[in-house]
């Protein structure tokens, strides 16, 4: 794999310090309607509170996924169809963006906020990079965040309010990153994005407020999946990797024969339906095998500490819980925390689910002290060796 050579080329917004995402009046009655307390849902269920294996899916997204379930497989199928048309995408796009936004948390106002673009080998590369009001002395960690959307949707805007989330809990800088997506650009675009990005922050670390060796990388499903090759790339080309990874309800091998799989199949927000118009769409002919080469083959020794969290109601979760015992059989220091109550995508679910809302909190902070204890224990290891 090349290297880019990156700079700034240009700053696209001047600071944004403040959340400026306004719902519309259906989407305020829709929040207001998902703000009700939880004896309302459980009330307003059309079946019983969803078990499996002992856990209890929260009322909030069972009655969410109860109305998404009364499309038809004939609706569902159009709808990915007009996905497919450049000029519907578009809408679409635009309306997942918003979906996403609309029911994050809103968290205390960032002291800066910016718009830029990078040079990446597949052109401008647009970045978003968020500064915490601190109490804390620079220098700060710096999350490097891919968004989720299984290379097919979501970006900066989708994620903006957990972005603010991260930096404001973890108490670290976060650049999110715009990576290309399919099907005008197919795998591995999004992961060459995605390096261009990591190593732009390396060497613009100090100018940001932060240092080359507390440069981080995290994302949710594929902007794990992101994450994860990235630092394999770094081992390959055997430069400095990730101080650290955060990755949330992120698969390595697209498996299908996991009991977790076969549970959540479909009905759980991310389904069979949904993984197999991606797999064609982004990863078309050899590019599947190609992708997963590289992540199943791997020994994963070497790899940076990770923090990798899991929903109950996932079909991902055994993937993810596998991911975290392959880490730890090659040394690796990791940490694998499942959420029972919840479903894949629960980090946009923050503003109107208390766990979802604990869960994005607890898994930032824990985050922003796992990156500085790790770094100042290797300092000091180096520093005792004479390095």
């Amino acid at each position: 794999m090349g290297i880019v050579v990156m700079t700034m080329i240009t700053l696209t917004a001047a600071a944004q310090p403040v959340d400026d995402f306004r719902p519309t009046p259906e989407e305020q009655q829709r929040f207001e309607l998902m703000s009700r307390p939880e004896a309302w849902f459980l009330q307003a269920l059309k079946g019983p509170r969803e078990v499996s294996d002992g856990q209890h899916l929260d009322p909030k997204l069972q009655y969410y996924l109860e109305e998404r379930r009364r499309r038809t497989p004939e609706q569902v199928q159009l709808g990915l169809a007009t996905f497919l048309d450049p000029h519907a995408r578009a809408g679409t796009l635009d309306r997942l963006n918003r979906e996403w936004a609309l029911f994050t948390k809103v968290t205390a106002p960032m002291s800066k906020v910016e718009d830029r673009k990078i040079d990446g080998r597949g052109g401008p590369l647009p970045i978003r990079i968020y500064t915490p009001k601190v109490s804390a002395e620079a220098p700060l960690p710096l999350l490097v965040y891919f968004h989720g959307g299984g290379w097919l949707y979501s970006g900066i805007e989708a994620t903006d309010r957990f972005a603010r989330l991260v930096a404001n809990e973890a108490q670290a800088i976060v650049v999110s990153v715009e990576y290309r997506l399919a099907p005008e650009h197919l795998w591995p675009a999004s992961n060459d994005d995605g390096e261009d990005a990591f190593l732009w922050a390396r060497a613009n670390a100090k100018s940001l407020g932060s240092e080359p060796d507390l440069v981080a990388v995290g994302g949710d499903s594929a902007g794990g999946h992101i994450s994860l090759d990235i630092s394999l790339r770094q081992i390959a080309a055997k430069r400095p990797l990730p101080a650290y990874q955060l990755l949330y309800y992120t698969s390595s091998d697209f498996n299908d024969k996991d009991e977790s799989y076969r549970l959540f199949t479909n009905g759980y927000g991310l389904d069979a339906t949904f993984r197999n118009f991606m797999l064609a769409n982004v990863f078309p002919g050899d590019l599947l095998q190609r992708s997963t080469k590289a992540l199943n083959d791997s020994n994963f020794i070497g790899m940076p500490a990770t923090i990798i969290v899991s929903a109950g109601f996932d079909m991902l979760r055994d993937s993810s819980r596998r991911l975290s015992q392959r880490f730890t059989n090659a040394g690796v220091p990791a940490m694998y925390l499942n959420y029972p109550t919840l479903a894949h995508g629960f980090l946009q679910w923050s503003a109107v689910v208390p766990d979802a809302e604990r869960a994005s909190v607890d898994t930032a902070r824990l985050f922003g002290t796992a990156v500085r204890s790790r770094v100042a224990m290797l300092r000091q290891k180096n520093n005792s060796r004479g390095e």
